[in-house]
């Protein structure tokens, strides 16, 4: 057995810790979670992004990979700065983490579901008639015969407790129950105090409610950056993760279990509420969340012909999946339709009443995956295109999330370059709303041509174009364009959008444009036809409509039709929570469904390369 003879001194949040590891480690490999937390990996250490600099004292470290070579600046090399996923542990250093941002932009809100409420768990408070001679009925015959349904189940851990929990307050009892089930029992009348958790489980964040069952009101939110992301921010990063490592599911199902606890807790102790009074809660996320989440093996939504585990809606006592909510509570997992169009596709339906409506309307999520829904009540096409990871950063140059720090905004005001950043901090990179308003913007003026080539400062027709023409540089011989100079960011490196971030943004909005025409020429529409177009998530509710225009993402046809429905899957999943209505309706949802794969789609391709253009573009 190796000898663990090398120490990390790990600095982070104000405090410091040591690992022991083997001598040629991979640093990434050696980290635990709360100090991967720390860490940026898109790529989840593939060597594939260069974004997992950390700063390192020490000299006992391998040399310089080629990909580091190719990553990292001058100035990061003589300050220490590192690839935690390409550097070896050859003996003692230490590691100095930057401190996670704790502002982070997250969508909570959507448009309100207004549904009657009737939970699926309910409290009922009963005052049993007394035994007597005459009276001679076992405890669980009594009690079922008050309720009125004599064939209720009753969960086995709470049996033994009958006998003292009804006659500790005189036959005055609160029971816990659903349509077929008793899932617990308090003395006395408790049924005022009735709870639940829905839980919006996006690859990249992590949106949870605390709701009043009685009521069907929203006490608290509470989001978070998915913990998971250490280990990859696109879903088929994770799956890789439970291909790869033996204890890969068990750690990723950890992980979100952990984090959905925590949250929980938050939002209970802040708002006077006991855990143990929460008997529902409500989970919807793409269909790896899902499998995640529910602790199923999402391999094989990875592979040809993506088949998941299960689709249908699941439900698991809240003790069997480790949920720290009333022991005998319920974990309802909602319905997906298929490996790529998930649960919370299905909650964002259902929260603009999508398939309630006769008229032909558009649905597009684009996060971490773009999927797009065209259809009505009489049933709706649904596809899924991989658009994200550029959209959120994950493959371009100083793409980042939206946490403090980032360019979310950028405009030319009366000739100048004018960007805006999140807590007005100072510039540490883009996230997704800024890369698309600097695409725009460099659309709009000229400076790239409609091919997506950046031009020269004699090729750009455009006044505005050539005051920005300055800012036209050669990275690694390449063209790019800096966004913010070197003296304004935090780092004390430039902000650029080079020429590879261009194609992956033509990439990434080339596929959901094709995306909506195969579906179109599917249903035998046209984009005129369109009643609405809702644009669903966080990164929907923050983009400019009319960049995402400019550059192509959205069909400039559904201008003024275009309605931003912010955290639809969050709104859905606590309509299900509060109506057994609305549960059930979860499942017809899906029931209308006929999903378009579209990698085996010849006009998918034929589309997607005619959209790679910028149509809108000067010349």
């Amino acid at each position: 057995m190796n000898e663990k003879n090398c120490t990390i001194t790990v600095e982070f949040d104000g405090k410091a810790e040591t690992i022991k590891c083997e001598k040629g480690t991979v640093l990434l490999d050696a980290l635990g979670e709360q100090h991967r937390a720390h860490i940026d990996t898109p790529c989840g250490g593939k060597s594939t992004c260069g974004k997992c600099k950390v700063k390192i004292e020490g000299a006992a470290l391998s040399p310089f990979t080629a990909f580091e070579n190719k990553i990292l600046s001058d100035r990061e090399k003589q300050n220490g700065v590192r690839l935690a996923c390409n550097v070896q542990v050859e003996g003692d250093i230490r590691l100095i983490l930057a401190p996670l941002s704790y502002h982070v932009e997250i969508q909570e809100d959507g448009t309100e579901y207004i549904t009657e409420v009737s939970p699926w768990i309910k409290k009922k408070y009963l005052h049993l008639p007394e035994p007597s001679l005459e009276d001679q009925r076992d405890d669980l015959r009594r009690l079922r015969e008050t309720i009125g349904k004599p064939d209720l189940k009753i969960d086995l851990k709470i049996l033994p407790s009958l006998p003292q929990t009804i006659r500790e307050r005189k036959y005055r009892i609160t029971v816990v129950h659903n349509d077929t089930e008793i899932i617990n029992l308090e003395p006395g009348d408790t049924s005022s105090e009735n709870y639940g958790i829905a839980v919006d489980i996006g690859t990249t964040t992590v949106v949870a409610y605390l709701l009043n069952l009685n009521t069907g009101k929203r006490i608290d939110a509470l989001s978070a950056l998915n913990a998971q992301k250490s280990y990859g921010q696109d879903v088929i990063s994770r799956i890789n993760h439970t291909i790869q490592k033996e204890d890969g599911l068990k750690t990723l199902h950890k992980i979100i279990i952990n984090q959905l606890n925590e949250m929980i807790q938050k939002l209970a102790g802040r708002n006077g509420v006991n855990q143990s009074e929460i008997y529902s809660c409500v989970l919807a996320g793409n269909t790896t969340m899902m499998h995640l989440a529910g602790g199923l093996p999402p391999k094989n939504i990875a592979n040809v012909p993506f088949v998941p585990v299960a689709t249908s809606r699941l439900v698991y006592t809240a003790c069997d999946l480790g949920l720290k909510i009333a022991e005998t509570g319920k974990v309802y997992l909602l319905p997906c339709v298929s490996g790529y169009i998930g649960a919370d596709i299905v909650a964002g339906l259902l929260s603009c009443r999508f398939t309630r409506d006769r008229r032909l309307n558009l649905f597009i999520d684009v996060g971490t995956n773009g999927e797009i829904v065209l259809g009505n009540r009489d049933g709706f096409l649904c596809c899924s295109t991989a658009a994200g990871p550029a959209f959120e950063g994950a493959k371009i140059r100083n793409g980042m999330g939206g946490v403090a720090g980032a360019i979310n905004t950028v405009d030319v005001v009366k000739g100048e370059l004018r960007y805006t950043t999140i807590a007005q901090e100072k510039p540490l990179g883009i996230c997704g709303s800024g890369i698309i308003d600097a695409m725009a913007m460099l659309i709009k003026y000229g400076i790239v041509d409609k091919t997506g080539r950046f031009l020269t400062k004699e090729e750009i027709p455009t006044r505005e174009g050539q005051n920005l023409s300055s800012r036209l540089i050669k990275d690694d011989g390449k063209p790019a364009f800096i966004l913010a100079y070197e003296e304004e960011t935090a780092k004390g490196d430039s902000i650029l959008i080079t020429q590879k971030d261009v194609r992956e943004i033509q990439l990434a909005k080339a596929a959901v444009s094709a995306g909506i025409k195969v579906l179109m020429e599917h249903a035998g529409k046209s984009i005129e036809e369109t009643h609405l177009l809702y644009l669903a998530g966080g990164f929907g509710s923050y983009i400019n409509k009319n960049s995402a225009i400019i550059i192509g993402l959205l069909p400039h046809e559904l201008r003024e039709r275009i309605i931003a429905i912010g955290n639809a899957a969050g709104t859905g999943a606590a309509a299900a929570l509060i109506s057994e209505k609305a549960l059930r309706e979860c499942e017809q949802i899906v029931s209308k469904a006929d999903y378009i794969e579209l990698s085996s789609s010849a006009r998918f391709n034929e589309y997607y390369i005619n959209n790679m253009y910028f149509t809108h573009a000067v010349r």
